[in-house]
């Protein structure tokens, strides 16, 4: 998950790039087809970098715009920090459990 965090970073960072560039197509990562892959996959042998790009799509529905692709940004980043929060949490539960088991 969080490799398809850093690539949608990067697709959103090339979007913003190329804003002012005539006919680009903006692109984006779609979480929930991530998330579906590492479901039906249950953490197995399929590589994460084919997951991230069957999930990556051309958005032509409408004109991108500098606020529309600073929000996903934005939206991005809390992912990130979601993630980060609730893999720091896993951890210290992991440890109060090795100090139980210790004492």
């Amino acid at each position: 998950l969080t490799d398809a965090i850093v690539q949608r970073q990067e697709v959103l960072s090339n979007n913003l790039t190329n804003i002012g560039t005539e006919n680009f197509v903006r692109q984006d990562i779609d979480f929930s087809r991530v998330l579906s892959g590492l479901q039906n996959n249950s953490f197995g042998s399929s590589n994460n970098e084919s997951l991230i790009a069957q999930a990556r799509y051309r958005d032509t529905s409408k004109p991108m715009t500098l606020e529309s692709e600073l929000s996903k940004l934005y939206d991005n980043h809390l992912r990130y920090m979601l993630l980060v929060k609730s893999i720091n949490h896993h951890f210290d539960h992991m440890k109060k459990a090795l100090e139980v088991r210790a004492n």
